[in-house]
Order: C-alpha cells, then structure tokens, then sequence
C-alpha cells in the first residue's frame, strides 16, 4: 500500500502594491533564494495593485534562471497584472511558467 507524504517547503510569496522598476530589484532580491534552491516558486499577485513590463520581466527571468530546475506558479493575477500575462502569453511562450486564476483571493483583499 502506498502512503502519503506531507511536507513543507516552498512557501508562497505574498506580493502586495506595484511590480514596477521601483520594486523589481526588491523582487529580484526575494526571488533569488528560491532560484537557487530550484523547485516550485509560488507567487500570490492577489494583492498587487499595478504591473508593469518590468515586474513581467523579472517573472519571466526567474523562470529563465529556474530553467529545468523549477517553475513558476502565479496565483490571482488580476487587474493590470493579468492583462500582461493575457497579451504577452508568457505562460504559452514559458513552459515553467503556470498561471492559476482564481478570484477568492482577490476579492477578500
């Protein structure tokens, strides 16, 4: 019989305000740690109130330092955010790229 195994780990980064150049060597910044860990890098816009091309950008260079060592899961890009995903196709042109709508998270900040 098989079983179960739960672990921690790769927790979720909770993003909040504007992904722009001010903020995208913050981000950079948080984001390294898990690029050099590999695995899974969960990302939560679901607070993020404006995004640019520039924190596009730094979503889209972790996956590309990530390569075949992880990827990425974006959860409740809304707004300005999803509208970048949406035109740019990041997810389609990124195969370690994932985006997970869901507005529940959205809606309670």
């Amino acid at each position: 019989m098989q079983g179960t195994e739960v672990t921690t780990g790769n927790p979720v980064l909770f993003l909040s305000g504007e992904m722009d150049l001010a903020s995208a060597e913050g981000l950079t910044s948080s984001l390294r740690p898990f690029i050099e860990a590999g695995g899974p890098v969960m990302l939560d816009l679901s607070k993020v109130t404006f995004m640019d091309s520039t924190g596009l950008h730094v979503i889209a260079e972790t996956a590309k330092a990530l390569g075949e060592r992880g990827c990425i899961f974006v959860h409740g890009a809304h707004g300005a955010a999803a509208k970048l995903f949406e035109i740019t196709q990041l997810a389609q042109t990124r195969e370690n790229i994932h985006i997970i709508e869901c507005f529940v998270l959205v809606k309670a900040a």
